[in-house]
């Protein structure tokens, strides 16, 4: 069984389709809703939030941007050895965070443990189970995605409960042992090293870098970086404005709630009218939110800010690899989304980080919703330049083209 060829069974197929969301939600839990960590780490290592921030950004970056390695080393090594690779690389990471008496040591856990760790697993899931689903691909591939919404929803809540009873030593540690259970548990359901194949496809590891390919990836640097912003930077603006650490904590879970939300009404909208606009419908919706964020003063704005964001963020992302499934097909798929991926990591790099810079110079948690709303209004505009047949390389309705909108015409 390899992640290029459909797994056998209906059981088989479940199962790996379960894994993947249970993996995700732990190993995108992980990298996407680490808020509560950033006072803590700041505090006990003794540093600012920008350098705690700029930690958990390139964590973010390695768990996103390996996805462009990880993804072709499962066509050829099988993705059970990359999950149980990031199984137990990522509860190392946090076990090492945990002894550091320095802030050094245990930014380069997070990164190396936690960061690589995820990115053996994302990538190879996901193009695993858009390899095991002959029927059905588009949509087994946005349900894939409620991991990353699940994480969210879990992971900042618990955290926030964890720390005043554990401390940030024993948050960590307890966050290893539930990561290795997890990941651990769904090593079996992946697919194995692939038979050897008799003949290989041309093309099958050279994903498009024509120019629509590449506006793209520019447009979801940009879309990427506003979106992590929020995951990041919500709990301190809210306590800014008098909420408590557990009521940012809650803000965060309530948008990964409407994140998993959005993505599970992403399965009939893709089905209606396509993964790309979806895709580009939840960027503008989640964009537009910032405006919310920027005029909130109080819960309620801020309540209304997490819904809004959370839906176009689950709409946007939970499309993200059906999008590259309808306008490429299924060849080179793993290097293809790990591509995105990359980019999607270069943005979670930047946009944390830049607003947590910026809120660091100016004292004020505004900074980072403005540099927020700049980096969305970038990528909304770029991503509006990309038309499907520069990114596909082929007129719409041509021989062998992909047809918008309907991604399950492909699957």
């Amino acid at each position: 069984m390899s992640a290029g060829a459909p797994t056998s069974g209906r059981v088989a197929r479940a199962a790996l389709l379960g894994a993947t969301v249970a993996a995700g939600t732990v190993a995108l839990g992980l990298v996407t809703g680490t808020g509560p960590l950033l006072g803590p780490m700041a505090a006990a290592h003794g540093v600012g939030t920008g350098a705690v921030s700029l930690a958990l950004s390139a964590t973010l970056c390695a768990a996103l941007g390996l996805g462009v390695v990880t993804g072709p080393l499962a066509r050829r090594l099988g993705a059970r050895a990359l999950v149980g690779t990031g199984a137990l690389l990522v509860p190392t990471g946090l076990f090492a965070a945990a002894a550091a008496d320095r802030f050094a040591p245990a930014a380069a856990a997070l990164v190396a443990g936690v960061g690589v760790g995820a990115g053996c697993v994302v990538v190879p899931m996901a193009a695993a189970t858009g390899a095991a689903f002959a029927h059905g691909r588009g949509t087994a591939l946005v349900v894939a995605t409620a991991g990353g919404g699940l994480g969210t929803v879990v992971t900042p809540p618990v955290l926030a409960a964890l720390l005043p009873v554990l401390g940030l030593p024993g948050t960590l540690r307890a966050a290893g042992l539930v990561s290795a259970g997890v990941l651990v548990a769904c090593v079996p359901a992946c697919p194995g090293r692939p038979r050897p194949a008799g003949r290989r496809t041309p093309a099958a590891g050279r994903p498009s870098a024509g120019p629509g390919w590449r506006l793209l990836a520019a447009a979801t640097v940009g879309l990427t970086a506003a979106m992590f912003v929020p995951f990041t930077h919500l709990p301190g603006y809210a306590a800014a404005h008098g909420t408590d650490p557990a009521g940012g904590a809650a803000l965060v879970a309530l948008a990964g709630a409407a994140s998993l939300t959005g993505r599970l009404l992403a399965v009939p909208a893709q089905a209606r009218w396509g993964a790309w606009a979806v895709h580009r419908a939840g960027a503008a919706v989640f964009c537009g939110a910032f405006a919310l964020w920027a005029t909130a003063a109080g819960p309620t704005g801020l309540t209304a800010f997490a819904v809004v964001f959370g839906l176009g963020h689950g709409a946007y992302l939970g499309v993200a690899a059906a999008v590259v499934l309808q306008l490429h097909g299924t060849d080179a798929l793993a290097l293809r989304i790990g591509s995105l991926h990359a980019a999607t990591a270069v943005g979670g790099l930047v946009g944390p980080a830049a607003a947590g810079v910026a809120a660091d110079l100016t004292g004020s948690p505004s900074a980072a919703v403005a540099v927020g709303a700049a980096l969305g209004v970038a990528g909304c505009a770029v991503l509006a330049a990309v038309r499907p047949t520069a990114v596909t390389g082929r007129p719409a309705g041509s021989a062998g083209a992909a047809q918008p909108p309907r991604c399950r015409s492909i699957a």
